[in-house]
């Protein structure tokens, strides 16, 4: 199979299959120990918003099947909030950097070439070490629904690349401007307010400040 086919084929069986087989599970044990259950998802369900602001009240963006498992894994492990005991909530993480993820160096390293993805999309990011700090915050609120666990940097792919490569004096890195009809599209600007006015503040507001302090 391809890579595109082989991809799609991993997201059916987690999101599609063992996700809700492991809700029910869950509904179903014997015991009645006190758990909570975080769900680490992805902000990129909210798809392609054409930059606009968006929040955990925001639908997802079901135009693209990998968006609509993750929204129906959502739904299933939310299910748990009614009536079994056991308090869920589903943190949309943006993507992923910090220890063994330098996605400011995999920016830097493309400096003066060309990348075939749409530079006017804006993304979502999170430090790895905040992720870590967020499940810790969902525990110990016993928090239910949906929180966006996202860093506080709203750039275009194409601002991020600037920031980093005129920090260290080099060129730019060179974007397309439109899209490939064959790729999943994330372009929104997500807000992580509802996480901020339940008192929790990621420690690295993007990776320009951790690049800034490296």
């Amino acid at each position: 199979p391809t890579t595109s086919t082989f991809e799609a084929d991993q997201y059916k069986a987690v999101y599609g299959t063992a996700v809700p087989a492991l809700v029910e599970a869950l509904k179903s044990r014997p015991g009645r120990k006190p758990i909570h259950v975080s769900y680490l998802s992805s902000a990129g369900i909210y798809g392609d918003q054409s930059g606009g602001d968006c929040n955990e009240l925001t639908p997802a963006d079901r135009s693209h099947p990998t968006n609509a498992l993750l929204a129906d894994a959502e739904t299933a492990v939310l299910s748990l909030n009614k009536g079994t005991g056991t308090p869920a909530c589903v943190l949309r993480l943006g993507g992923i950097y910090g220890p063994g993820m330098d996605i400011a160096s995999h920016i830097l390293a493309a400096s003066g070439e060309c990348v075939r993805k749409n530079g006017n999309h804006i993304n979502a990011w999170i430090h790895l070490l905040d992720i870590i700090r967020g499940v810790d915050f969902a525990l110990s609120r016993q928090l239910q629904g949906i929180y966006n666990l996202v860093d506080d940097l709203q750039f275009t792919r194409r601002e991020l690349s600037n920031a980093l490569c005129d920090a260290r004096g080099l060129p730019p890195v060179i974007w397309e401007n439109q899209d490939r009809s064959d790729v999943r599209i994330f372009n929104a600007r997500v807000s992580n307010a509802r996480l901020r006015q339940m008192g929790f503040r990621p420690n690295i507001a993007s990776m320009l400040d951790q690049v800034a302090a490296a």
